[in-house]
């Protein structure tokens, strides 16, 4: 590892550590994505939990690296309390969702919700939203970490998001 990478990495952490102690502003709702077969999920069901939203596009090239890297995180601390799940943006998404799972190797929820839902979520107008987008939230609901498309977060995403996760699993589940 050359030095340059490893003052990335060593920042990287730094920056994570800090935003990790302090939450930011929970978001008014939850989100409550549709789920193939006629399910759904509502992240409100996740307090307690440390979690994840990724928001992608299933034809989208870095969603399609972002999402195998979430999963391996997801396999990582699942038993710990962290829990993760992906909404789709594409349109008519049921299918596309289930074959972007099956062909990723994805075992976390993949769903999708309307477009107004999920810009609400990230407080986004629909011009603004890149993907993949990632929210990252404490045991409480409070978002710790916000990602929007094209953030430096996911030039390292592994490195940052078990960091983040690992930081964020180590606090007591109450306050």
């Amino acid at each position: 590892m050359n030095l340059t990478r490893r003052g990335l990495i060593l920042s990287s952490a730094a920056v994570l550590g800090a935003q990790t102690k302090k939450a930011v502003v929970a978001p008014k709702k939850h989100i409550k994505v549709s789920l193939p077969g006629g399910k759904a999920l509502d992240t409100a069901s996740w307090l307690g939990n440390v979690y994840a939203v990724t928001i992608f596009k299933t034809t989208c090239p870095h969603c399609q690296k972002s999402l195998p890297i979430s999963e391996k995180i997801y396999k990582e601390f699942s038993a710990k309390g962290f829990r993760s799940i992906a909404i789709a943006v594409d349109q008519n998404p049921e299918p596309l969702v289930v074959d972007f799972a099956k062909n990723y190797k994805i075992d976390f929820p993949l769903g999708w919700a309307p477009i107004d839902d999920i810009c609400a979520f990230l407080d986004l107008k629909p011009e603004q939203l890149y993907v993949p987008a990632m929210m990252i939230f404490d045991r409480r609901g409070n978002v710790r970490g916000r990602y929007p498309g094209g953030d430096a977060f996911f030039n390292m995403e592994e490195i940052n998001l078990r960091n983040q996760v690992e930081l964020l699993l180590k606090e007591p589940r109450k306050s």
